[in-house]
């Protein structure tokens, strides 16, 4: 099982990443549902602890759970902010919590059947798949029906009881497909850890890449103040104004450009720095192109020896 690889050190990242992910979101939609952001992160540890002990060796479940408990909160607090404005506080929150008890109630129920596959192999994602998202389309025509309705002229009682028949019907969903989301989420999870073992060991290309980036960056944004502050001609536009340009506002504009950006706050007034410019879009995308490359580089010469040992 894939879980006997996972070190101390992964786990104690891993978990770091999802305090500091829910960590967030909580700050981030506590100012307009703070009482869903409370919620949010203690479903999220509470629910993450007891399944951590009713299927011995799922922390990739209960990790990836977690996680998806932040984008849930994310989601249910765009939906009541958007199309539930008026509805009571305690109707909003018995709303967010009704599907996480039910999924749990349904885990619970079907605890031997997942236990057995996180115990097995867990090369079932291709067979689970289908089954996985078939409670999603029921739940999309759910989140479509509340943009239809007019809800906006609803009492505040009548939303609240929308919300809640809406939540229900997500409810149900949630504790008839919770052994499949379970499957689902366990083998996102392998898959998660597996991206990470991957893309950790890009960090050296990933970090040349950069070097050069930067260095690219610095390179012509002396340039850009170089020439505007040694011609007598003034070569950028900023924020409307005919002016010197600055060497923070030159970082800036060597950034966007070399990203081929170019949010048009800051623009060459004159051919030699439009010259400049276009060099600079020019190098940064044989950069792009180069730098993916050889970050990649790496990954595509171990596939044929993974392929001669299998």
């Amino acid at each position: 099982m894939a879980s006997k690889d996972r070190t101390p050190v992964h786990l104690i990242a891993t978990i770091a990443f999802t305090a500091v992910l829910l960590g967030l979101i909580a700050l981030a939609i506590g100012g307009s549902s703070p009482a869903i952001a409370v919620w949010a992160v203690v479903s999220a540890a509470v629910l993450a602890a007891a399944f951590h002990f009713l299927i011995p060796g799922s922390t990739f479940f209960t990790v990836i759970f977690a996680n998806c408990i932040g984008i849930y909160a994310c989601l249910y607090s765009f939906l009541s902010t958007t199309n539930f404005t008026a509805v009571p506080s305690f109707e909003a929150q018995i709303g967010f919590v009704a599907p996480l008890v039910t999924f749990a109630l349904g885990v619970i129920w079907r605890r031997q059947a997942i236990r057995e596959i996180v115990q097995g192999h867990h090369g079932r994602l291709d067979t689970e798949l289908i089954h996985a998202f078939l409670w999603i389309a029921p739940l999309v025509l759910i989140g479509v029906a509340t943009f239809v309705v007019p809800l906006d002229q609803f009492s505040p009682a009548e939303q609240g009881t929308a919300l809640l028949l809406a939540m229900g019907l997500v409810s149900v969903l949630a504790f008839m497909a919770s052994r499949d989301i379970a499957v689902f989420l366990i083998d996102t999870g392998i898959l998660f850890e597996d991206f990470s073992a991957n893309a950790s060991r890009l960090v050296k290309p990933a970090f040349a890449f950069f070097t050069w980036y930067s260095l690219l960056v610095i390179v012509f944004a002396c340039l850009y103040t170089i020439i505007d502050r040694f011609s007598p001609a003034t070569h950028f536009i900023v924020s409307g104004e005919v002016r010197n340009i600055q060497f923070s506002e030159a970082l800036y504009v060597s950034v966007v450009t070399l990203s081929t950006v170019g949010y048009g706050d800051i623009v060459a007034h004159t051919p030699a720095a439009r010259m400049l410019v276009a060099l600079e879009i020019f190098v940064g995308v044989l950069l792009l192109l180069f730098g993916v490359q050889a970050i990649l580089a790496p990954t595509v010469q171990r596939q044929p020896d993974h392929k001669q040992r299998d």
